[in-house]
């Protein structure tokens, strides 16, 4: 059998690679591996959502688990409320960034961590399994977890006031549009919105996948800073007034300093990936922290966090994790967080991070039709090879599959940016022929 989980998740286009027949059976296969008897499943604005949702709230009906369904809330709302009200295991139907004709599933365990790869291969294992004969599951409705999910976040910055600051904000049509703009509005902000409408044949159009629009209305309306979620609102990636992106390596390393000194971390140390920016590990290392780096992945960065008991962690994406609220990435509260670090600091975001160097960086993103065929062949070994012998002394190169998409991702980093093109268009001339 394939693998059915990547890197976050089960993801495939929506009708073709991710059915509802599939759904129906991966949520069985939840609920019998992890022994689940209750669980809280959401879902984000795309259009095949709700029939994926009604599928996979059947499977795990079928093996015994009460569910109870929210509709459309951002993924990190479920890995709050399954850690706090109790539940045995949360889903959410999403593909995150990905376009709006695909979709996915992926599930949180009762400490609201996404599963571990022993427990995905729990789940693989039962994959193909009959349906259980025995006690069949409820499934009800949840309408108040969206008010519950948002009390959380005010009492993660209490006493903030977000009065005569100037906010764009891009909620990238996603699940973030029903809780985001009314939060902030009521925390006194001026708001530009962007992507504020549930479309789930927009999604991702705009927010931390595509952040042109946000720029652009950012110098426009003479914003402070704009904030820009991802399509289930586990990703933020903020812009500073200029229009200037900030990526989430660099803002991590601009904030945890300063969490240091306000005895607001547990130790100076954080969690990077191995495509941070070489500047922000350089700013931490230069300030007494130490820096963890791990594969590419919010599931790595919270695993390594809870591992080493680090408190702050997340990738150059806009995934960032503040352990000591949340166990994954939660893109409203990660703003939230900043901005109150703002307001305490009494400076702009491009204040902020001024002091963070940022090395240049080259990456492409290459749709093949195999990523494993392609990885493997000899051309594209040796063309790897060629592209990090020409970075030797002065680089480093990165060539990995997604675990999210049909592409695969090539990075280099290093002083010399003509170098890094170089070496980047070796490998991506040799890919060309797996191109999908």
């Amino acid at each position: 059998m394939p693998q059915l989980f990547g890197t976050d998740g089960v993801r495939g286009v929506a009708g073709v690679d991710l059915t509802a027949e599939l759904a129906r059976r991966l949520g069985r296969a939840a609920g019998r591996a992890l022994g689940a008897r209750t669980a809280f499943l959401a879902r984000d604005t795309r259009v095949s959502g709700p029939e994926l949702e009604r599928a996979c709230a059947m499977g795990l009906a079928d093996a015994g688990v009460d569910v109870m369904c929210a509709g459309v809330l951002p993924s990190p709302a479920v890995s709050v409320l399954v850690r706090r009200q109790g539940y045995d295991l949360g889903a959410v139907v999403s593909a995150s960034h990905n376009p709006p004709q695909d979709n996915g599933i992926k599930f949180y365990d009762r400490q609201g961590q996404k599963l571990s790869s022993e427990e995905e291969e729990a789940v693989e294992a039962c994959f193909h399994s009959p349906a259980p004969i025995g006690r069949r599951g409820r499934i009800a409705p949840l309408p108040d977890a969206g008010e519950a999910y948002r009390a959380f976040l005010q009492a993660a910055v209490p006493g903030l006031s977000l009065t005569g600051m100037r906010i764009a904000l891009d909620c990238a049509y996603g699940a973030t549009a029903g809780i985001a703009p009314d939060l902030f509005n009521d925390l006194g902000a001026k708001l530009t919105l962007v992507g504020a409408e549930p479309d789930g044949e927009r999604i991702n159009a705009t927010g931390a996948a595509a952040l042109a629009p946000l720029q652009q209305v950012v110098q426009e309306e003479k914003a402070d800073l704009g904030i820009a979620f991802d399509g289930d609102g586990d990703r933020v990636m903020c812009v500073d007034d200029h229009g200037q992106v900030v990526e989430g390596d660099r803002l991590i390393a601009a904030v945890a300093p300063l969490l240091w000194g306000w005895r607001e971390l547990a130790s100076p140390a954080v969690v990077l990936t191995v495509l941070a920016n070489a500047g922000a590990e350089r700013h931490l290392l230069e300030r007494g922290f130490r820096v963890l780096r791990v594969p590419v992945g919010d599931r790595s960065v919270s695993l390594a966090m809870r591992g080493e008991r680090i408190e702050l962690g997340g990738e150059p994406s806009g995934h960032i994790v503040f352990g000591r609220h949340a166990p994954t990435g939660d893109g409203i509260l990660t703003a939230l967080l900043v901005l109150q670090t703002l307001r305490r600091a009494g400076v702009s975001l491009g204040q902020l991070v001024a002091p963070v160097p940022v090395h240049p960086q080259v990456r492409d993103d290459i749709p093949v039709w195999d990523r494993d065929a392609a990885l493997g062949s000899p051309g594209v070994q040796k063309a790897i090879g060629e592209a990090e012998r020409e970075l030797v002394g002065r680089g480093r190169l990165i060539v990995r599959p997604s675990g999210t998409q049909p592409v695969v991702r090539v990075f280099a980093e290093g002083p010399d940016e003509a170098a890094l093109r170089r070496a980047v268009a070796m490998v991506t001339r040799a890919l060309d022929r797996f191109r999908g």
